[in-house]
């Protein structure tokens, strides 16, 4: 059941007849799901408050060690839609060559997008924060299989945006997120789905993606395997409260998010600015300058 309730969840089959919809288990009691991880812990689960005073600024490139990331493909994917009795889901369709892929920042190889979903409220928080919603994009490793990534500490890379809601939007606010929200209404009741959605998922990133927080982590469902890199943006989209509510009218119980877990061996990494505008050895180059200028200056003195 282990690998099997996993895999579903990250590449349900929309053509299969026989697919029972619906939850073989429930946010509402965490104490009953599958897996050792989820019932007795580990030493990197999430998700976690991330405390920015802890958080480790990788001047030394220490985990963020390939550069900025990014994302492949992201301006045209082709989708299916499920309400899973979990959460709403879209999952890539069509030829995995032509699915998006994200690298850079901590992540060495490549990763092909499986699925986005959402979370109401957020699952992780800032400084004890939470945010009305996050949206997670599931990544798996590109030279691997789903069930072989289930086994990496690095086998998934997940990409998590928080969402805010505001009560008005303005015209270019309202089109980062109204054709995904077009979607929505179809998709209200456990086992509803659409097919053939088509959308452009950097609407739906962060406004900077050079601002975020970084930590290996695991799942936040079940089997809850530490096997994921998380790369968490910290600037908010934000959404209307009309298209806010619309969630709270899609049946998947009270609530779909994880309880948060205590701090293990989690190191949670941030790209310094100055990592961001300016390669280290060019920072280094320039300091030399400056002191070679400013010791030269006293010597013609």
């Amino acid at each position: 059941m282990s690998k099997l309730l996993i895999l579903s969840l990250l590449c349900f089959d929309l053509t299969a007849p026989s697919v029972v919809f619906g939850p073989i288990w429930s946010y509402d009691d965490e104490s009953a799901w599958p897996g050792g991880y989820c019932q007795k812990g580990g030493k990197r689960q999430s998700p976690i408050d991330i405390r920015t005073t802890d958080v480790i600024k990788d001047f030394d490139r220490d985990f963020i060690k390939y550069g900025v990331l990014k994302f492949i493909g992201y301006n045209g994917a082709l989708l299916s839609g499920i309400n899973n009795g979990h959460t709403i889901q879209f999952s890539t369709e069509g030829q995995k060559s032509m699915h998006p892929t994200i690298t850079g920042g901590p992540l060495k190889y490549l990763y092909r997008l499986e699925q986005l979903h959402f979370h109401w409220l957020s699952e992780h928080s800032i400084n004890g924060v939470k945010f009305p919603m996050e949206i997670h994009f599931v990544h798996v490793r590109a030279d691997l299989k789903v069930s072989e990534a289930l086994s990496k500490r690095d086998g998934l890379a997940i990409v998590s945006v928080f969402c805010n809601v505001q009560a008005d939007l303005t015209d270019n606010q309202l089109e980062l997120t109204e054709d995904l929200m077009e979607h929505i209404p179809q998709l209200l009741r456990i086992g509803d789905r659409v097919s053939g959605v088509l959308l452009d998922l950097r609407k739906l990133l962060s406004p900077n993606t050079d601002s975020y927080f970084t930590y290996l982590g695991s799942l936040t469902s079940p089997e809850c395997n530490e096997v994921v890199v998380w790369i968490i943006f910290d600037k908010p989209i934000v959404m209307s409260d009309a298209q806010y509510r619309l969630f709270g009218k899609v049946g998947v119980g009270r609530h779909n998010f994880r309880s948060q877990q205590r701090i293990g061996h989690h190191l949670i990494f941030t790209p310094p600015d100055s990592f961001i505008t300016t390669p280290k050895a060019i920072i280094v180059v320039t300091d030399v300058m400056k002191y070679l200028a400013a010791f030269l200056r006293n010597i013609t003195r």
